[in-house]
């Protein structure tokens, strides 16, 4: 890519061409003033970076749905095992279900935690 413009100084035309690199330092030929010149983003690039920008929000947007629906099963199947009518296996079988449910999401890593520790605890104290 080649970008030209007059120095400040002089006003000689300067012209500078890109390889690769983003920056390019530049002297005048005849007061030799330094510029650094930056290369001017193309169309292309800004595209590009628009499209990944949209892709990633897409992503989080279909995980926050997936989450968003496997806590709603989750309600759902607590609030059914809570309102059995036994002699609180239900309770507990909620408090199960909480649990797998934390450890496979691992959406609070320090719950999950939490319970990993408690576990350990009741299984040395048996």
């Amino acid at each position: 890519m080649q970008v030209s413009f007059a120095c400040q100084h002089c006003e000689r035309k300067i012209e500078v061409v890109f390889s690769g690199e983003p920056v390019s330092v530049v002297c005048c030929p005849d007061c030799r003033k330094t510029f650094t010149v930056m290369r001017p983003t193309i169309a292309e690039e800004i595209l590009i970076d628009w499209e990944n920008e949209a892709l990633f929000q897409k992503i989080r947007a279909d995980q926050t749905q997936t989450n968003n629906s496997s806590l709603t099963a989750l309600v759902i199947q607590v609030v059914e095992l809570l309102t059995w009518r036994d002699k609180g296996d239900g309770q507990v079988e909620a408090i199960r279900a909480m649990r797998e449910w934390l450890l496979e999401n691992e959406s609070v890593s320090s719950i999950a935690e939490l319970i990993h520790v408690a576990d350990k605890r009741r299984r040395f104290r048996k």
